[in-house]
């Protein structure tokens, strides 16, 4: 039997493929600051629903929003969705960004659930400045809170497929907490991180004890670079942990499903 998740993404890859509804409902809000921020004239402001409903999967965007040229705060907001996509007891945020030239600029630090309810269609986001480090001047997306899909375990085992029943080798920091979790590709683990600056360290990592013959020794690898990590650098949407040398360790992509991203918008006339 089709799962609800493979159900959701089915509908929304048929969506581009076949004639559907449009939206028929809006998250709506205000995007403000708490403190005083300055904007430049070329950034864009996105904004997206998302479902993060499965633990250990890639987030499902249901809905878009861009303005661009984004101007000064506060900003308006207004994310169109389906509502046949909304399930009775899924989980949904609001995630927002302010970017310049595809370098990010703004963020949201924190959750934003919606949806608990009909009538939970509204939400205040707060954005935040991104702090200007080295490790993060070529971000284009949050260090935090985005599912960062492992691609390479620099000098160690190829990655093999995730073993059956289990979720691809990822990890997530989580925003409000100091708590890390992702999967080894067989087994679920989770640990504290310490981020300070470009500095990013793990500890008191637990995971299962499940075994797997397909998948095994790669997670090994890759939970014993974890541990090594000391430090971070991230180039677009890639991120790559480095030990206390400044040597690659492990390799990751953010990763996404659902909605595609929207277009740029077309440049202002002259």
């Amino acid at each position: 039997m089709i799962g609800r998740r493979s159900a959701l993404l089915a509908a929304l890859l048929l969506a581009g493929c076949a004639s559907v509804p449009g939206p028929d409902a809006y998250i709506t809000g205000a995007v403000v600051s708490r403190e005083r921020l300055y904007v430049p004239p070329d950034a864009v402001f996105d904004a997206a629903l998302v479902d993060v409903t499965q633990v250990g999967e890639p987030p499902v965007v249901l809905g878009r929003q861009r303005i661009g040229p984004a101007g000064p705060l506060p900003y308006e907001l207004r994310i169109p969705y389906r509502q046949a996509l909304i399930q009775p007891h899924g989980r949904y945020e609001v995630r927002a960004s302010v970017t310049q030239q595809e370098r990010l600029l703004l963020d949201t630090p924190g959750v934003h659930p919606v949806l608990l309810s009909p009538a939970f269609r509204h939400v205040d986001v707060i954005l935040a400045r991104v702090p200007l480090l080295d490790a993060t001047l070529a971000a284009a997306v949050p260090l935090r809170q985005t599912y960062w899909r492992l691609t390479e375990v620099v000098d160690g085992a190829a990655l093999a497929a995730p073993a059956e029943g289990a979720d691809p080798a990822h990890l997530v920091l989580e925003p409000d907490s100091d708590r890390a979790i992702g999967s080894g590709g067989c087994n679920r683990f989770a640990a504290r991180y310490q981020l300070a600056g470009g500095q990013l360290r793990f500890d008191a990592l637990v995971s299962g004890l499940r075994l797997c013959l397909k998948g095994g020794t790669s997670e090994l690898a890759y939970l014993g670079q974890l541990d090594a990590v000391a430090s971070y650098m991230q180039r677009g949407r890639m991120l790559e942990l480095r030990d206390r040398a400044g040597k690659p360790l492990l390799r990751f992509v953010a990763e996404e499903r659902g909605e595609p991203p929207l277009q740029e918008p077309p440049p202002q006339p002259g």
